[in-house]
């Protein structure tokens, strides 16, 4: 069992490598066993640390203490990593139609618009394939630069077939559709395994963009000057939910209250807002009854019926209610929005 996730590790660590050089020097021996090879446990812990929280968090769990053991546990953390890593990486991807939809003003196909507004009312793994391919399409038949540049390239024939080969995984087994002997789940576990390295190896550049809440935008100008903007801002990326804060000065803004996927927090004009599809909850100030039972965590979108939208959060296990958030009203909203610009 020592050797759990190591080939996950270094498969996953040696394609990060090549999209952030200057992790190179990790995979050095140490000089006084150099048969030793790198420690494993610290690429861990910085494949953990350098992937968007949403998917951090999942490898951080699937690396623990407790899921060593080639069983059920592991297996559906396994499940859970990839709907996450598929659902972050859908949410991309639609962030930014969204956005090129709204201004360049384009036609979205109807074979898209249709299957879009049945499918993202209530997600799933196969929702998340179809919407993934379908955004990749249709940013390739409009010609559409990817907000990431390197998705031209992995989203290829190759990475799809593997994305397609969770979906009938996951609705008979992972949902316990058919029983298991204890021989097929460490097979599986060691094959999904594989599978879960390969979709992370490809998309690996993820890790050159950085995810972060704004929590405020502060505006100083002073006497005969032009107006700054002092951004207030979470780094969601850590091997824990005690984000980095940072406060950064610039001649223009962002979208404030927002969770932002950012080429450069030092050009705050290049981002794509993920919101109402990724949220933080964590700034929100209980200061009525109606707010207690609000978690502090960052929620992703996953159902919206009569009404209302659902989430889930990262760290927080069970379900929430967040109707009562103070930017509620707005979330809805921009869903709506959403909703309506690409289906319709």
């Amino acid at each position: 069992m020592a050797n759990v996730n190591e080939e996950l590790i270094k498969k996953v660590f040696e394609s990060m490598v090549q999209h952030k050089p200057s992790l190179a020097k990790y995979l050095l021996s140490d000089e006084d066993d150099p048969d030793d090879g790198p420690d494993t446990r610290v690429l861990a812990d910085l494949i953990i640390k350098h992937l968007p929280w949403p998917i951090g968090v999942e490898m951080r769990r699937l690396f623990s203490g407790s899921m060593r053991q080639l069983d059920r546990g592991r297996l559906d953390q396994l499940f859970k990593t990839i709907e996450r890593t598929m659902q972050y990486l859908s949410f991309v991807m639609l962030a930014q139609l969204w956005e090129e939809r709204i201004h360049k003003n384009f036609e979205i196909p109807s074979e898209f618009s249709g299957q879009f507004k049945q499918r993202i009312t209530v997600l799933s793994l196969g929702n998340f394939t179809w919407l993934i391919r379908a955004s990749g399409n249709l940013f390739e038949k409009l010609s559409i630069e990817p907000f990431m540049p390197e998705m031209k390239e992995a989203l290829n024939k190759k990475f799809y077939e593997t994305l397609d080969f969770w979906v009938p995984e996951r609705n008979e087994i992972g949902h316990y559709q058919i029983n298991l002997t204890e021989e097929e789940i460490q097979k599986r576990c060691v094959e999904y395994e594989d599978k879960l390295a390969q979709v992370l190896a490809s998309i690996a550049f993820i890790i050159k963009y950085k995810l972060v809440t704004i929590r405020e935008i502060k505006v100083q100008k002073m006497k005969h000057q032009g107006a700054k903007f002092s951004h207030v801002m979470d780094l969601l990326n850590s091997s824990d939910s005690d984000f980095k804060a940072t406060e950064l000065l610039h001649d223009q803004f962002s979208d404030s209250h927002s969770v932002l996927l950012m080429k450069d927090t030092k050009v705050p004009t290049e981002f794509l807002n993920l919101s109402p599809l990724v949220i933080d909850t964590r700034p929100e100030v209980i200061d009525t009854k109606e707010k207690f039972n609000i978690k502090k965590d960052i929620f992703m979108y996953t159902k919206f019926n009569n009404e209302k939208l659902m989430f889930i959060g990262t760290e927080v296990t069970e379900k929430c209610d967040l109707t009562s958030l103070s930017t509620y009203p707005t979330l809805v909203e921009q869903f709506k929005n959403f909703l309506a610009t690409l289906g319709g």
